[in-house]
C-alpha cells in the first residue's frame, strides 16, 4: 500500500450501491488526501456530475439498480460539453470476462479496476489523473 507521504490532489465521485465497498474506498482515499463523495447508482451519479462539474475522476461500479455504470457513462458521454467528454471514469468490476471489458470500453469508460482491487494499482491509476 502507498505510504502516507503519497498524497493525491483529487475530487473523486464513488458510485456503488454496496455500502461496504463505498466505506472501504473512502477510507483508502482519505489516507491519500482525496476528497470523495458518493452516489448510490448510475442515475444519481449522472445527476451529481451534471449539477457539480468539479469531479476529477469517477470510480463507477458496473452493476447497480436504477441505472448501470455503463448506461450512466453513456449518458454522461452524450453531453456535448468538454467536461463530460473528458471526465475520467474508471469502472469497478468483479469480472474479467471479455464481453464485460468490451462493454466497459464501448460505454466510454477510460479504464477499469478488478474487485477486490490492489491499492497500489488504484493509487497508480488515480495519480495519472491528478491535478497539478
Amino acid at each position: 500500500m502507498p505510504d502516507n507521504d503519497n498524497k493525491l490532489n483529487l475530487n473523486v465521485l464513488i458510485v456503488d450501491d454496496n455500502q461496504i465497498n463505498k466505506l472501504l474506498l473512502k477510507k483508502i482515499l482519505d489516507k491519500w488526501g482525496v476528497l470523495s463523495e458518493f452516489a448510490d447508482d448510475g442515475k444519481q451519479a449522472v445527476e451529481k456530475i451534471t449539477n457539480n462539474q468539479s469531479y476529477d475522476v469517477v470510480l463507477m461500479d458496473i452493476y447497480m439498480p436504477e441505472m448501470s455504470g455503463t448506461d450512466a457513462t453513456r449518458t454522461i458521454r452524450e453531453k456535448s460539453a468538454p467536461y463530460f467528454q473528458n471526465l475520467p471514469i474508471i469502472a469497478l468490476t468483479a469480472s474479467m470476462m471479455t464481453a464485460e471489458i468490451n462493454e466497459i470500453e464501448a460505454s466510454g469508460m477510460n479504464d477499469y479496476i478488478i474487485k477486490p482491487f490492489d491499492t497500489q494499482l488504484l493509487f497508480d491509476k488515480l495519480s495519472s489523473y491528478q491535478k497539478v
